[in-house]
């Protein structure tokens, strides 16, 4: 096979003008900065992750080691890092976020600087502020690792195409050491990848492979070494490799109805022929192109949410489809540039396959940066459009615009009420939670549970979260778990942890059990159940939490 020349300057002008270059990158920062400035430290829902991932962060600042000490399903970089955060800057709920914040901001600035190397900077610029809107719709700013693994991503994609515009090997080498950054924070997208890296890297240079391989595994081992050296290698190997298939047995969804995206792109692909059948008539065209592009916006704005959400589960497995088509075709005419695409191919399907088979609505969100910049790319890279100006314009923006307002769409609602006040107004009391805001009435509940919990539970007391919900109340109230399993409903609770948190709940005397309705019918321990049902009683509610109190002596 004849491989042509990387034509380079059909793929970004990253190289023209480094000063201004720098300026716009700094000012990239700036904007998404203050535009998340103005939304971090406001939580729409109670996430389950401050319990999962930030109680355990305090659990490691108090000397345990994860997956020996306590349960978690994710590598370990989440809790560390955040333990980390919490050591510097004290634990809270809004030190959390700020750490998020300043992932999301300078992964922005990563997508930007990824899409100069392949495009020109208006539609770098692009690619970059759409994806300021693409916040899960539940904890936009929660501690959940893709919030962290999203900027090694990016900067991978960054250092790989720097490599392959005829950089040295260094490049690889950092983005070797970038990916395995990422899969420290979450190793199913970090080995998804790396696999599709080395396809991209191993046909031209062995050594380039081993090179980025070698990369990858500078942060891990390290890693595998010290929690190797507190017994805690065989556990963590256990929840990794067989946790995430346990996890997706118990929270599996069915896939979202593609109803919605179908009729958008049945609806679509008849305009389109239509406007082709009178490509004769330049007034015609035009007229049409406009016409369509309006009509795709009134589909988003006025459609019913199911349809959007078909929308965000759909549109990234096309725009993936044609990615995967157009690599394939560039392979077998012989052109370089099925590299970049493959590059830019594999990022994008490495950050939706987190939705994958979950079909969970807000990973498919977080992956929709990366699905635009891989849209945009397949756009610039098609050939020009044999219309007039208004026309080709019209027609090039149209399945960005329509992306675009799909996430705007999601932002709006999660964000702002119908009079574009914030749902979030309402500062928290909690001292854990001072500087987060929440709708009024959630806040109302949140402060009642940890003001009761603080009010029966004396500093360094335990209480038992039998709820999914009242794990995160276990780092607001600043009260320690009698149990090694963050959530004692999900995966990863062994027979043994069940049998070890019933005898440390009897004799630690537990005075405390916070639960709900829905899991106390689905306690499927016989033990816990029988134990609960006979020792305590329900003593106050606050929403759906439910206060458990001992009532006497086990007989």
């Amino acid at each position: 096979m004849t491989v042509r020349p990387l034509q380079t300057s059909r793929l970004g002008n990253y190289e023209a003008g480094p000063f201004k270059e720098g300026a716009i990158l700094f000012s990239i920062l700036i904007a998404s900065a203050l535009f998340f400035g103005f939304l971090f430290n406001r939580e729409t829902a109670l996430s389950y992750s401050i319990g999962y991932n930030l109680y355990g962060a305090q659990r490691v600042l108090a000397g345990e080691v994860p997956y020996r000490d306590f349960h978690t399903l994710y590598p370990p970089a989440t809790v560390y890092l955040n333990a980390a955060i919490f050591g510097v800057f004290g634990i809270s709920l809004y030190n959390a976020l700020l750490g998020v914040f300043v992932f999301k901001v300078i992964t922005t600035a990563a997508l930007y600087a990824s899409g100069l190397m392949i495009m020109p900077r208006a539609w770098a610029t692009v690619a970059a502020c759409s994806s300021l809107l693409w916040l899960r719709p539940n904890g936009p700013f929660k501690a959940v690792p893709m919030h962290y693994g999203a900027f090694f991503l990016a900067l991978a994609l960054f250092l790989v195409l720097k490599y392959v515009k005829g950089g040295g090997k260094s490049y690889l080498l950092f983005a070797g050491v970038s990916l395995g950054a990422l899969a420290l924070f979450k190793h199913n997208i970090g080995a998804y990848a790396l696999a599709g890296t080395l396809l991209a890297v191993l046909p031209s240079s062995r050594k380039g492979a081993m090179v980025l391989a070698g990369g990858f595994l500078l942060p891990v081992l390290p890693v595998v070494f010290f929690i190797a050296s507190q017994d805690a290698l065989r556990e963590m190997s256990r929840t990794l490799i067989f946790g995430p298939g346990d996890f997706l047995l118990s929270r599996l969804a069915g896939w979202p109805s593609p109803a919605g995206f179908l009729v958008f792109a049945v609806l679509l692909a008849c305009a389109g022929l239509l406007i082709y059948r009178r490509r004769s008539s330049a007034r015609i065209v035009s007229s049409g192109s406009i016409i369509l592009v309006l009509a795709c916006c009134s589909f988003v704005i006025f459609s019913r949410q199911s349809v959007i959400d078909s929308l965000v589960f759909c549109a990234p497995v096309a725009v993936i489809l044609w990615g995967a088509v157009r690599t394939f075709a560039e392979f077998k005419r012989g052109m370089s540039e099925w590299r970049v695409s493959l590059i830019v191919l594999v990022t994008a399907a490495s950050a939706f396959l987190e939705a994958f088979p979950r079909f969970a609505r807000e990973q498919a969100v977080a992956s929709m940066p990366f699905v635009t910049l891989l849209l945009l790319y397949l756009i610039y890279r098609s050939a020009p459009l044999p219309l007039g100006r208004i026309a080709r314009t019209a027609l090039v923006s149209l399945l960005p615009l329509t992306l675009f307002l799909v996430g705007a769409r999601l932002f709006l609602n999660t964000y702002f009420d119908g009079r574009l006040g914030f749902k979030s107004d309402t500062e928290l009391n909690a001292e854990r939670g001072r500087g987060v805001y929440f709708p009024k009435d959630r806040a109302e509940e949140i402060d009642g549970v940890v003001s009761y919990i603080r009010q029966h539970v004396e500093e360094g007391g335990y209480f038992f979260a039998h709820a999914y919900a009242g794990s995160s109340y276990l780092f607001l109230a600043d009260r320690n778990n009698p149990s090694g399993a963050q959530f004692w409903g999900g995966v990863g609770v062994t027979d043994s942890e069940r049998v070890d948190t019933l005898r440390a709940i009897d004799e630690k005397r537990i005075d405390l059990v916070i639960t709900t309705d829905r899991d106390l019918r689905a306690e499927a321990y016989k033990p816990m159940r029988e134990y609960i049902e006979k020792i305590f009683r329900a003593d106050r509610r606050f929403g759906e939490v439910i206060m458990l109190r001992r009532t006497g002596v086990q007989q």
